[in-house]
């Protein structure tokens, strides 16, 4: 008897202990960060920001989206790519992660390769433009983090995409 329940004394520890430690406190709204724990603070929200409106809107442009199976940044993304760039050279505290996908076509493999190329084509621009490497990070998330559901052209032109993420 003392046996099994030292038994369920040690399950429940184990239960309390592994659902606090898989629990996520998500910041959001008014302490700027995103359901990813990364801060959107700085460009475009007026904390650092000191540019024009039209500036302000190139800012607040963050995905860029690509053709099927392409990685070069369409020829109307490059200013607000290059405002993005200008930010980040006025303000080397700041550090984005651009983040690279694909939509569903082809293998799991294909697509986390496609989406660090995206991922790496904005970071390279960022980088012609006089931004340090440091404040670049890139990841490729492929196919597995689409932004629209479905098996339409439409939800497959809306996951071609890359996204910069500022994290502080």
């Amino acid at each position: 008897m003392e046996i099994r329940g030292l038994r369920h004394l040690v399950l429940g520890v184990a239960l309390c202990v592994g659902i606090v430690g898989c629990s996520h406190n998500a910041k959001n709204g008014a302490n700027g960060g995103s359901e990813y724990g990364a801060s959107t603070n700085g460009a475009g929200d007026g904390s650092d920001f000191t540019g024009s409106a039209e500036q302000r809107d190139l800012l607040a442009k963050r995905k860029f989206y690509f053709a099927y199976d392409r990685s070069e940044v369409s020829e109307g993304d490059y200013e607000a790519v290059y405002a993005h760039a200008e930010f980040l050279k006025n303000n080397p505290n700041h550090h984005v992660r651009v983040e690279g996908h694909a939509d569903e076509h082809g293998s799991r493999e294909y697509n986390i390769a496609l989406g660090e190329r995206r991922a790496r084509t904005i970071a390279n621009a960022l980088m012609s433009q006089g931004v340090a490497p440091h404040q670049i990070a890139t990841v490729s998330y492929g196919k597995e983090k689409p932004e629209a559901m479905g098996h339409s052209e439409d939800a497959y032109r809306l996951n071609r995409r890359a996204v910069i993420v500022y994290e502080n």
